[in-house]
């Protein structure tokens, strides 16, 4: 496999000189962020850069013909866990340079920017669609963030995604295994084993509170939203209420799920799941179809313009 070209090296011919049909500019982007005691800050970019590093066997399998070019990871995010360590931007900050992004590359000619993305705060998810939004609404150009497909699919235990990675609830990366639990302890084994902390085996399950205060508030909205009509809206604000509940409790304990069911095997199949899911998007751009994903909470979209 030839190896993909990095952006920074690049000089102004090499740019000139490439294809702009068959270039796919590639971007990992996500937070620094508290993963438990046991996972590194940079986990999401970890595990986003190694989903990358998929990405460009996968193109040089299926799509010799396209030219990967990987731009400088972007370690930024919004709804980072509120625990000090943490380095939250706030969704329009990131909204913003994303789109400065696709502008610069569609202002040369190219067309495609295919992220890879591990974080799944609503407000971050919320601004990078945004930006996909606007890159194709202005300039016809493709910035595509399958994570945001497929966390919705991980929230909501997909029976498709479930049976494709052979893993159930709790260990699929839904509300009881949100954070540096099953899930992304199973990814970080196979993206940066050497980065896990010893002694991950033996935490205790972090397990969802009953529901207090304002989560409860939104849990009881979700309700009212179902007894109208809104299915999806309902789901997405349970989906909002169990977020809340865990993030704002001052005491939170930094993870959320059984780290200590990490497998290897199970880190494998959720990256394929990701793959998949990500090759079928970038050829639905390549066909020349619109490419749109659906975040959780995409109907409140507003609330990313909320201060953190």
């Amino acid at each position: 496999m030839p190896e993909a070209m990095r952006y920074e090296d690049l000089a102004l011919p090499d740019l000139q000189a490439l294809d702009r049909e068959k270039t796919v500019f590639l971007l990992a982007v996500s937070p620094i962020e508290v993963h438990g005691p046991h996972l590194p800050v940079g986990t999401d970019v970890f595990i986003a850069e190694e989903l990358q590093r998929r990405y460009i066997a996968a193109l040089a399998e299926r799509h010799p013909e396209l030219i990967p070019v990987i731009l400088p990871s972007l370690y930024a995010g919004s709804d980072a866990l509120p625990v000090k360590g943490s380095l939250s931007v706030p969704a329009p900050a990131v909204e913003g340079i994303l789109t400065a992004y696709a502008k610069g590359l569609a202002a040369q000619g190219f067309r495609y920017l295919l992220l890879s993305d591990n974080h799944g705060g609503p407000r971050h998810a919320m601004a990078i669609e945004a930006a996909a939004r606007t890159a194709w609404k202005r300039w016809r150009f493709y910035l595509i963030d399958p994570f945001n497909a497929l966390y919705r699919k991980m929230v909501e235990c997909d029976p498709e995604l479930l049976r494709e990675t052979g893993l159930g609830p709790a260990t699929c990366g839904d509300d009881p295994d949100a954070h540096a639990g099953t899930n992304e302890t199973s990814l970080m084994m196979v993206a940066a084993p050497d980065k896990i902390r010893a002694g991950a085996a033996a935490l205790p399950a972090s397990v969802p509170a009953p529901l207090k205060g304002g989560a409860k508030a939104v849990a009881g909205l979700a309700g009212l939203v179902r007894a109208l009509g809104g299915r999806q809206l309902a789901r997405d604000l349970e989906h909002l209420a169990r977020t809340l509940n865990w993030a704002s409790n001052p005491n939170v304990t930094p993870y959320m799920g059984d780290p200590s069911k990490a497998t290897r095997a199970a880190g494998e199949r959720m990256f394929t799941a990701h793959l998949n899911l990500a090759m079928s998007l970038l050829e639905q751009a390549l066909a020349g179809r619109p490419v749109q994903t659906n975040p959780l909470l995409w109907r409140l979209r507003a609330m990313r313009r909320l201060p953190e």
